[in-house]
Formats: structure tokens, C-alpha cells, sequence
């Protein structure tokens, strides 16, 4: 507009300076799509400032120049943020204001130094009225739509807080620390304290709601928030309304606001949870005195059946030991038979009885694997043979070893399994099982087996039968008899010792009940080697043989062996002194227990082949896992002897390697 004036009256000095500010305008504008917007309000502002002042001093104030300055204070405020740059805001005003003076001081009132037109000053004057009041009008209307935007904005974002406000869960108040008045609250808030106003709590002290306990634990958490060591606060409060006392869940938080502090306090009903939770204490509570009754009543009653029992076993067995009718004999048995089977299904009540209320605890004792296997095997093997069954002991050779275990639970387990074998078995046979899965030097994984070939059990039967009290059908009930509890106290009895007894069974075709358990070795047992079964063996005269092991016993029992075939041993007791003994001398054997301190054998060896490649080696170790024989060969070992082990077995293969040495040699 200003353009069109200057050439209508031939003022081209004018127009020239105003394309020019246009153009750096152009600029400010291109720089602030770039986002770099200090530098685009600095140069927009240096130009504006210019070109008011040159356009005044080149016009005269009579044209009405400085009318620009009108729009220029009102924008100024849109284009600079108050809040974020209010000392920008206060330099460019500075800057604007010292144009201004310039301008009013330096201007002539008319300048004709571009051309001399009659009514000149008139019209620039109209021109440049109108420019600034249609500028101010078109900014104050900009301003109005943006601060109406904001408004809008605002009002929708606090309609959004107050919405999830006042729908919360939690009871929230708002309470001014310093004064300990409430300065706001939700609609869950007077749901809890039975308030139908909020009006009726803003304002209040917080005396009226809380009891002194509550208000020192506020003035607590108000010096924290003073000494700059706020924290929340979060626990349980037992609150009164005006109808009820409430237990509730109360998150206490601090904050400023304007440097006043303020504390928010949110209250979760929980009077639900807490009856809930007194409920189940009760029902506990029952339940413990139910378990308490009959446990009490079970061991009263095995007391009071077991004494008339024992006078009815121990007469039937001196009858049956005095003269008697040959036609009473079977009279006698059947008494005899029935109250010990009597006195069986009372130990099993009994067991089981305890079981349930967590009072059967398992002893650890000294137990020798094989010997207790085999005495199993002697007590069920005659009763399979009477019902002309096949019994077989399947044991795993290396299970020669003392264990540590409850002998009287574990028997009872395999007794139970093989007595249900025998019971539900007619023709066939019967085999245990039990094989070494893995172990080292402190424990060893056993799984144990009891097969049989008799009448099997349903698929959708085999879970209910280690339930309490259940067989598979009612016709097995009526034609083999018993309680039901022997399968439901051998898998509790299994689970005492840390296993899960399995099943897996067809129907006609027999059963096999499995666990697996983890039994710490004996460290402390006296004889591992039975010394009986060694015999006439050869001697190697000459040769030496290095020993690490670092358990005592272990070493005086395998130099023993090794001293009586006539070889030179020398000992480490751990895999670092294997290294220092090996470096000092020269072996044509060595045997290495894989778990030593300080350094294991496996690292022992790397070290020893870095000396002697071709030494033959032998691992000696209680450990066993799949493919051990292949793992050791790879690393560097040509046998291995288990921990108990057998002289002969160790003879054999120290000959072997020995041998095979002198061959290559």
C-alpha cells in the first residue's frame, strides 16, 4: 500500500526503502521457516527500527510515519513469549522507545528534499493513518482469536484433569501445609467421608478430619518438605467419617506450587481387602483347629485300636504256637492275617495323618545303597515267587555308595510300590530298577523304577489315584480291598524328599512308577573300597605315578593299592601343587581327581600337557553324566576310574595305558 502512495506521488526515494526492508523482511521470514527464530526476530526488529527512522527523517513527521509505531508495540507482545523471554521483551522495547526519540528529535516537520507536490503531506499523512489503524485492527483481532484458542485449550485440558479427578478410585484432598487447612478435594473424597458438598471441606482445618496421631505424621512429612528431604509417604490408616470408621491405603505427596507448599493426599478404600483378609484368618484359624482335632483324634484312635490289636496279634501267634485241632489251623491264619492287616491300615491312617498337617519330618542318616537295595530285594523277591512271578533287581554298579537319606521313608515308598505291584500283578513279572543319572563328589541323581506286568490303569485314572482315599474303580476296591492312601502317601513321601513320582501305565499291560531324587553322598564313610574283591594282580615295578586328589581318605586308600603294585607315587592336593609336582619330576602316569580347590583337574591337565603332551592321564572322579567317556577324551584324558572304585578296574587301566605307551615308544 505504501508502495503504490510513494509512486503515485513520484517519491521514489521512499519506495525504494520500503522494497528494501521487504526484502530483508523476506529474509527474517525465510530464516524463521528454518527455525532459527532469535535471528529472525533480531533482524526483523533492527529492520523495522531502521526503517521508521530513515522514512521519518526522509518524509517529515507531517507525513505520519511514526502512526507505524502504533501496530509495531501492539505485535511485539505476540511476536517475543513474556514468560519465556521477558528481558527480550523489555530490550526491544528499549530499542523501540529510543527509535521513537530518535525519530520525534532528528525529523524535520516537512522534508521536500525528494519532490514538492501540492497536498503531499495530506495523503501520505491519510496513507499511512490508515495502513496503521488497518495494522492495529488486524493484530488486535489476531491476538483476540489466539487468546480465545488459548482459553479454549485451557478450559478443555482442565475439563480433562477434572474428569479424571473426580472419577479416580482414590479420595484425593488437597491440603495447604503451612496453614493445615484443605483446600480442595474430588467427588471420591466426599463419597468416603460422606460429604455432599465439596464446599462443606474446603476451608476446614485438618483437625475436623484426621485424629492427632494423622496430623503429627502431616507435620512430619511438612519438615521433610521444608528441610528440602521430602519423600512420599505411603500406608495403611484407619479413618473416621461421619457414619463409619474405614481402613484405607493412604499415599501422602508434597509439593510446591508458587512457593507455597502443599501436601496430596490420596485415600484407597480397603475396607473390602481387610474383611476379606479376616475372613481367610478365620477360616485359617478354623481350618488349624480342624487339623489339630484330627490329628489329635487319629492318634487317639490309633492308640486306642492299636492296644486291643495287640492283644488279638500276640494271642493268635501263641495259639498258633500251642497245640490246637489241625480243623482250627485255617482259623487261626485268617485271625492272624486280618489284625496284622488291620494294624496296617492303621499305620497307614496314622501316616498319612501326618503327612497332612506337616509333622512327618525325615531323618538323615548314614544309608549304604547297594546293602539297602538288596535287602529289598530279599523281602519281595519271595513274595513274587510264591505267587509264581518273575522278580528282577536291575541296580547300577556304580551305586556302590553311602548315602544320606531316611532309610525307614524310603523303604516305606519302595515297599508300598512293590507291595501294589505284587497286589494288582497275576502273572509276569515285577523289576525294579534303580540307575546313577549323574553325580559329583557331594551328591549323586539317582532314578528309581518299579515295573510290572499286571493289570494296568485307565488313562483318565491315573491322576485320581494318588488322591486320598482313591483306587481306580469301585470293582478294584471290592475285589483287592485297602484304604486307598498307599499311592497318596509314597507321592507325599517322594515329594519330603525333594522328587515327583510318576506314572506310566496301559491298560492289561502292567505299570511303571518312577522318581528321580538327589541324595547327598557320605563323605565321612569309613570303607568305600571292598578289599575282598582284590586279587593276585601284577606288579609295575620302576614306574611312577603322580596322585592329585584332594580328599584325604580318597588319597590314603589309592596310594595304598598303587604302593602294593609296586609303584612310586608321589601326591598333590590340589590342582595347582599337579602343576609344580609335575614340573619337578617326571611321570609315566598320571591320575587326576576332576574337583580340587585352587585349580581343577581339567585345568591341571592343560597345564601338564604344556610340559609332557604324551603323558597318559586318568581321571579319577565321583562324578558320572552322559558321554563323559567322550567329554574327557577331548580334554586331554585317555580314562577314567569312578569314585568308589574297584582295583582291578584301576589296575587294568593303568596296564593298558601303560602298555600302549611302551608301543608307541
Amino acid at each position: 500500500m505504501s508502495v503504490v502512495s510513494y509512486f503515485a506521488l513520484s517519491l521514489y526515494i521512499s519506495a525504494l526503502i520500503n522494497l528494501s526492508a521487504g526484502y530483508i523482511f523476506i529474509l527474517a521470514f525465510h530464516l524463521n521457516s528454518k527455525k532459527r527464530f532469535e535471528l529472525a526476530r533480531i533482524i526483523a526488529i533492527i529492520n523495522l527500527n531502521l526503517y521508521l527512522i530513515v522514512m521519518n527523517y526522509m518524509e517529515g513527521l507531517r507525513a505520519g510515519e511514526y502512526l507505524l509505531y502504533f501496530p509495531y508495540f501492539l505485535v511485539m507482545a505476540m511476536v517475543i513469549d513474556v514468560k519465556r523471554s521477558f528481558a527480550e521483551l523489555k530490550f526491544v522495547y528499549l530499542i523501540t522507545i529510543v527509535s521513537v526519540l530518535l525519530c520525534l528529535n532528528l525529523s524535520p516537520y516537512e522534508n521536500y528534499y525528494q519532490v514538492r507536490i501540492a497536498g503531499m503531506f495530506a495523503r501520505l499523512y491519510t496513507s499511512n493513518l490508515a495502513i496503521s489503524l488497518t495494522l492495529t485492527t488486524f493484530f488486535s483481532y489476531f491476538i483476540f482469536r489466539v487468546n480465545r484458542d488459548h482459553e479454549e485449550a485451557i478450559l478443555k485440558e482442565k475439563h480433562f484433569v477434572d474428569t479424571i479427578y473426580n472419577t479416580s478410585l482414590d479420595g484425593v484432598l488437597i491440603m495447604d501445609a503451612e496453614h493445615r487447612r484443605i483446600i480442595g478435594c474430588n467427588n471420591r473424597a466426599c463419597e468416603l467421608l460422606h460429604i455432599r458438598q465439596k464446599k462443606e471441606i474446603e476451608g476446614t482445618a485438618i483437625e475436623e478430619w484426621f485424629t492427632s496421631e494423622h496430623i503429627e505424621l502431616f507435620k512430619t512429612i511438612e519438615g521433610n518438605l521444608e528441610n528440602q528431604r521430602a519423600k512420599d509417604w505411603q500406608g495403611e490408616l484407619a479413618l473416621t467419617s461421619a457414619e463409619r470408621t474405614f481402613f484405607a491405603f493412604v499415599n501422602i505427596v508434597p509439593f510446591r506450587d508458587l512457593e507455597k507448599r502443599f501436601l496430596k493426599i490420596s485415600i484407597l478404600d480397603i475396607s473390602e481387602i481387610k474383611t476379606a483378609q479376616f475372613e481367610l484368618m478365620k477360616a485359617k484359624q478354623k481350618a488349624e483347629v480342624a487339623s489339630q482335632a484330627k490329628s489329635r483324634f487319629l492318634s487317639n484312635m490309633s492308640h486306642e485300636l492299636r492296644t486291643p490289636l495287640n492283644g488279638i496279634i500276640g494271642t493268635s501267634n501263641l495259639l498258633l504256637q500251642e497245640n490246637y485241632l489241625p480243623e482250627q489251623k485255617s482259623h487261626l491264619d485268617i485271625l492272624k492275617y486280618s489284625s496284622e492287616h488291620m494294624m496296617m491300615l492303621i499305620n497307614e491312617i496314622l501316616d498319612f495323618g501326618k503327612i497332612e498337617v506337616g509333622k512327618l519330618q525325615l531323618g538323615e542318616h548314614p544309608v549304604d545303597l547297594r546293602k539297602f537295595l538288596e535287602k529289598i530285594n530279599l523281602q519281595f523277591a519271595a513274595q513274587a515267587h510264591a505267587k509264581k512271578l518273575g522278580f528282577k533287581m536291575d541296580i547300577d554298579e556304580s551305586l556302590d555308595i553311602e548315602v544320606m537319606t531316611d532309610e525307614t521313608r524310603l523303604n516305606q515308598v519302595f515297599s508300598n510300590l512293590l507291595a501294589n505291584a505284587l497286589k494288582f500283578t497275576h502273572y509276569g513279572e515285577i523289576t525294579m530298577v534303580a540307575k546313577k543319572i549323574f553325580s559329583t563328589s557331594q551328591k549323586a541323581t539317582i532314578q528309581f523304577m518299579v515295573k510290572d506286568t499286571g493289570i494296568g490303569i485307565p488313562a483318565n485314572k491315573q491322576q485320581e489315584i494318588f488322591e486320598s482315599f482313591t483306587q481306580a474303580d469301585v470293582n478294584t476296591t471290592r475285589k483287592y480291598g485297602g484304604t486307598g492312601l498307599g499311592l497318596a502317601i509314597t507321592k507325599k513321601l517322594v515329594s519330603l524328599f525333594h522328587g515327583e513320582l510318576k506314572l506310566e501305565s496301559e491298560e492289561g499291560r502292567g505299570s511303571t512308577f518312577h522318581f528321580t531324587l538327589k541324595l547327598a553322598i557320605n563323605e565321612n564313610r569309613k570303607q568305600y573300597i571292598n578289599e575282598d574283591r582284590v586279587k593276585h594282580l601284577s606288579n609295575f615295578p620302576g614306574v611312577k605315578v603322580m596322585v592329585a586328589e584332594d580328599n584325604a581318605i580318597n588319597m590314603s586308600i589309592a596310594r595304598r593299592f598303587l604302593m602294593k603294585w609296586g609303584i612310586e607315587v608321589k601326591e598333590a592336593y590340589n590342582g595347582k601343587q599337579a602343576v609344580d609336582l609335575f614340573s619337578q619330576h617326571v611321570f609315566d602316569l598320571v591320575l587326576i581327581d576332576l574337583e580340587m580347590p585352587e585349580m581343577d583337574g581339567i585345568t591341571a591337565l592343560g597345564e601338564i600337557k604344556k610340559i609332557n603332551p604324551a603323558v597318559p592321564a586318568i581321571a579319577f572322579t565321583a562324578a558320572v553324566y552322559d558321554n563323559m567317556r567322550a567329554d574327557l577324551l577331548m580334554k586331554g584324558f585317555m580314562e577314567f576310574v569312578p569314585k568308589p572304585f574297584r582295583p582291578e578296574d584301576l589296575h587294568s587301566k593303568i596296564s593298558m595305558l601303560l602298555t600302549a605307551k611302551s608301543s608307541t615308544v
